[in-house]
């Protein structure tokens, strides 16, 4: 992040040579913090949006993220998208082995088995349509299953799966606990508005 943070700043931070189409946004706030984490400032969002993120994480921190998630953020759609490990047998163009061989043989096999040497797991689509499930069932939430790459129809499937997560009709907006409005664990990096049309807070 620190090696990152120079370039960032400067992009932020550069006068815009063009005018920017109006779109009804007016402002932006870009925070840096943890997704297990909650913090009030982001609560109900009208869309929140994990896409390629949660294999990045170990098992339990992603069933940490979306309890977290679901619980106190509450966004009323919340999209999440995973490799499906069950398309790797069309990328690597090998036959699929199970991932329950040589569990302690991680190292050496991770690099055919995940699509990246940074996964930490990936989910065959019966893994992420349970995990997916439970979670909105917990919640009040439906869910739908969607993906990119590849057909539903046809085997192994779609190469990354969706999760479309979305709040219940008959579910009431939880007013937020007097300890969750001030729980501000997210640093303020940059913010924007269409008056001054760029302010960071580096």
């Amino acid at each position: 992040m620190e090696l990152f943070n120079p370039i960032l700043h400067s992009k932020l931070n550069s006068k815009l040579d063009t005018v920017i189409p109006r779109t009804g946004i007016t402002s932006a706030v870009l925070y840096d913090g943890s997704i297990t984490v909650f913090d009030s400032r982001l609560r109900g969002f009208d869309i929140g949006t994990c896409l390629e993120v949660i294999e990045h994480m170990e098992e339990d921190d992603a069933s940490l993220f979306g309890n977290i998630v679901l619980s106190s953020f509450r966004p009323r759609i919340l999209i999440v998208s995973t490799p499906n490990y069950e398309y790797n047998v069309v990328l690597h163009k090998s036959s699929l082995t199970s991932q329950e061989d040589d569990p302690d043989d991680k190292t050496q096999s991770q690099s055919f088995k995940f699509r990246n040497h940074d996964h930490k797991f990936e989910w065959t689509r019966e893994q992420f349509n349970c995990w997916a499930s439970e979670l909105a069932a917990r919640h009040g939430y439906s869910v739908e299953f969607s993906g990119v790459g590849g057909s539903a129809d046809t085997e192994p499937g779609f190469a990354s799966q969706i999760a479309i997560f979305r709040i219940g009709s008959e579910t009431k907006e939880d007013t937020p606990r007097n300890d969750e409005e001030v729980t501000h664990h997210y640093r303020v990096i940059w913010e924007w508005d269409s008056s001054n049309c760029s302010r960071s807070a580096f």
